[in-house]
């Protein structure tokens, strides 16, 4: 049996009729005129009118009643006409948009970023990115470092800003900056002149910290792991940036990411710890998936920004 040829396996199966068909089709009933469409078209007329004979043909029915002076459509070409319409114009506006998002003329962009790093890293990386594409939306969504890692896990965020994810195999994490934990304290409290304190100096004061909820917790306690056992804390919070709240208001010190203190001048001070104990902070993105245009770019210049010349620039 001889073998069908590389075109015959590419031709458009009967009864199924190719865009460019139903676009002649479209215009000539727009047009009531086989020679107008035709010109619109950049066809012959001859060519015109074989197409539109081929789409009949596929479709088994006589779209226009035509003689020699007049050309009309028949009544199974009107309903066709109102269904097929909005289809191809449905694909077109897809297509245009799909076009817009490549160029990045249109589109949006999420990110999932951990409470105490939204205020660091993303206002000048949206500065900078509105100022290249004003037509993308920038969406964010600030929660816990659980809850990041599960917004790109499961497809609700493009990427996310965050310090868990990097033995996960399920994610890519590219590191950011490493940051340490400091000692928040207000303005006007004894510790407030010292360059540093140690670990080892925390029992005499009273403390308000993150829950065992917090990811940050299993940070913080093995750093202390071979102290003597803190006294009960005053207060106890879910997320780390609700802290430096009970700082200011005087219920006691706390232990938290540098990114969370505010910048000077501020009621409430980060005094380093020693020894140091860091987090690395990264971009993670589920692994083996593309980002769109616009994600992409977004994620340049957010690794862009937190190189020490990016965040030197920034200052």
């Amino acid at each position: 049996m001889q073998q069908p040829t590389i075109a015959a396996k590419a031709a458009t199966p009967a009864g199924t009729p190719g865009l460019a068909d139903l676009r002649a089709f479209i215009t000539a009933a727009e047009l009531r005129s086989f020679a107008a469409a035709a010109k619109v078209l950049h066809l012959s007329v001859p060519a015109f009118s074989r197409r539109i004979s081929t789409l009949e043909a596929r479709l088994g029915v006589r779209l226009f009643d035509r003689t020699t002076r007049s050309m009309e459509l028949t009544l199974l070409g009107r309903r066709f006409l109102r269904e097929i319409t909005t289809v191809v114009e449905t694909l077109d506006r897809s297509v245009l948009g799909l076009r817009d998002a490549a160029h990045l003329e249109a589109g949006d962009v999420t990110v999932a970023c951990v409470f105490s790093a939204v205020h660091h890293f993303l206002p000048p990386v949206i500065g900078s990115y509105r100022e290249r594409h004003p037509n993308v939306v920038v969406r964010i969504i600030e929660q816990g470092a659980d809850g990041v890692f599960a917004s790109v896990k499961h497809g609700e965020a493009d990427f996310g800003i965050n310090y868990i994810g990097m033995q996960e195999p399920d994610v890519t994490f590219t590191a950011l900056l490493k940051e340490p934990y400091v000692l928040a304290c207000r303005a006007d409290h004894a510790l407030s002149a010292r360059r540093t304190v140690r670990w080892d100096e925390l029992a005499a004061w009273d403390q308000v910290r993150v829950s065992n909820a917090s990811r940050n917790r299993v940070l913080i306690d093995q750093a202390l792991a071979e102290l003597p056992a803190l006294p009960r804390p005053v207060c106890e919070v879910r997320h780390v940036s609700t802290l430096i709240g009970l700082v200011e208001a005087g219920l006691g010190v706390a232990i938290v990411p540098q990114l969370t203190v505010p910048r000077r001048p501020a009621s409430v001070l980060g005094i380093p710890l020693v020894p140091p104990v860091t987090r690395t902070i990264g971009l993670i993105q589920r692994a083996g998936r593309t980002l769109s245009p616009a994600a992409a770019a977004f994620a340049t210049l957010l690794v862009e920004a937190s190189r020490p010349s990016g965040r030197r620039r920034r200052a």
